[in-house]
């Protein structure tokens, strides 16, 4: 390997790595993670390793979200390694979701969160995501409006 072939290898993972920190950053997810932080206790079984969601409307984590649920909350983390660097762990209380609102971008319907403790950050999830989440969030009081 000559040194082209060096710096070209380092632009070709240089430039993606720069694209998704970028777009983390614009997202708000920063935002999120600062007003619900992950608790550091263990994390519950994932309810999904693929899900999907929106933050701000346009940037999208098709599939690229893990999402779990106990009796606290709903946690969200990203992918590692490919995400998980620039996308801190999220831990939503149920207690800070007031209700879910159905969305349509698209050809999706998307719920969005409306949250106690940030009002500002635009955070949705796929409906069949919401799905998985029913029976916590009906336990919960939370309600999920169509």
């Amino acid at each position: 390997m000559d040194g082209l072939d060096a710096v070209l290898l380092l632009l070709a993972l240089a430039f993606p790595a720069a694209t998704m920190f970028a777009i983390s950053r614009l997202s708000g997810w920063p935002r999120l993670a600062s007003r619900y932080p992950d608790r550091g206790a263990a994390r519950p079984r994932s309810l999904t390793l693929f899900g999907y969601g929106t933050m701000r409307g346009w940037v999208g984590y098709n599939g690229g979200l893990i999402l779990g649920a106990d009796d606290a909350g709903l946690h969200v983390a990203t992918w590692p390694v490919l995400m998980s660097w620039c996308h801190a762990p999220v831990f939503i209380p149920w207690t800070q979701i007031a209700d879910l609102r159905a969305k349509r971008r698209l050809w999706k319907t998307y719920y969005r969160l409306d949250l106690k403790s940030a009002p500002d950050v635009d955070f949705a999830l796929s409906a069949a995501d919401v799905g998985l989440l029913r029976p916590w969030l009906e336990k919960a009081g939370v309600p999920v409006l169509d």
